[in-house]
């Protein structure tokens, strides 16, 4: 990120902000119908799932695992929805 221009930081920040605050008002929806459960705010919580996932990818990608993000992926929902997520083994392929 240092290394990159000024005018990519930009965009790169707009697109975590943009991303933070769509799955914050996802938060808030799930709350609202009671199929979310989070402590804290929408938006800090949304933050706390975004920064979880990016280092999950990056030890995945570390590891050549995609295992590694599926199950950090499957406990990030897990905690929010109060359970795994039926369907398939993995999430992401």
């Amino acid at each position: 990120y240092a290394t990159l221009p000024k005018s990519v930081k930009g965009e790169v920040t707009r697109f975590f902000d943009a991303n933070e605050t769509w799955l914050a008002g996802v938060l808030e929806e799930g709350k609202r119908s009671n199929s979310a459960k989070f402590t804290g705010t929408s938006i800090e919580t949304a933050r706390t799932i975004t920064a979880s996932l990016e280092g999950a990818m990056m030890l995945a990608r570390t590891y050549d695992d995609v295992v590694r993000f599926d199950r950090a992926a499957r406990r990030l929902l897990a905690d929010i929805a109060g359970s795994l997520p039926a369907g398939k083994r993995r999430l992401w392929t």
